[in-house]
């Protein structure tokens, strides 16, 4: 599992290499600069919908954010699972599938929502994403629209830059495999 020190100091590299002061990776997340701070520093664990706001602002997906280099590319790709980076903010679990590597045009990730999730918070993607539930009921909401029940075998698809909230509000664990389309943005290919 990632450790909040290794998350704070990845977002600690990738800023200064963006060439941003913590004010200004503020401006661009819309993140406290004194949560910004904590999280540097290691005191701070940011919820997910914290960490894409962060990742948005720097240009980065999650495995890049993760990851401490990138591989080199193949023709066949295996993630062995004692490589797959892991993050738990006390509801929901993310599991990276693949490591950051420049080939890969998509982000994969293995999702746990524990039942009646807490923190329940609005985020939009910079790209389309789908999934596929493989257990438990997802509950999509998109302001203004009336909530909708994703089941076990159900798939999904959120079109990029779509305000919505994903919770599990069942008593039984949600267990759903998402893919980010990196290469599908508003607007097409």
């Amino acid at each position: 599992m990632i450790e909040p020190k290794d998350i704070g100091r990845r977002v600690r590299e990738l800023r200064q290499r963006e060439k941003l002061s913590l004010r200004g990776l503020a401006q661009k997340s819309g993140v406290a600069v004194s949560f910004l701070s904590k999280i540097e520093s290691g005191a701070g664990s940011p919820t997910l919908a914290t960490l894409l706001k962060i990742m948005e602002a720097l240009d980065v997906s999650a495995p890049e954010l993760f990851a401490a280099s990138a591989d080199e590319w193949s023709d066949v790709i295996v993630q062995r699972r004692a490589a797959m980076q892991e993050f738990d903010d006390g509801d929901k679990r993310l599991r990276f599938l693949f490591s950051s590597q420049r080939a890969i045009r998509t982000v994969m990730t293995d999702e746990e929502y524990r039942p009646g999730t807490r923190n329940v918070e609005e985020e939009r993607h910079p790209f389309d994403v789908c999934g596929l539930v493989l257990c438990g009921t997802l509950t999509l909401q998109v302001p203004g629209k009336p909530a909708v029940a994703v089941r076990a075998g159900d798939s999904f698809y959120i079109r990029a830059d779509t305000l919505h909230s994903a919770v599990n509000r069942g008593r039984t664990v949600l267990r759903m495999v998402v893919v980010e389309l990196r290469h599908v943005r508003s607007g097409g290919v």
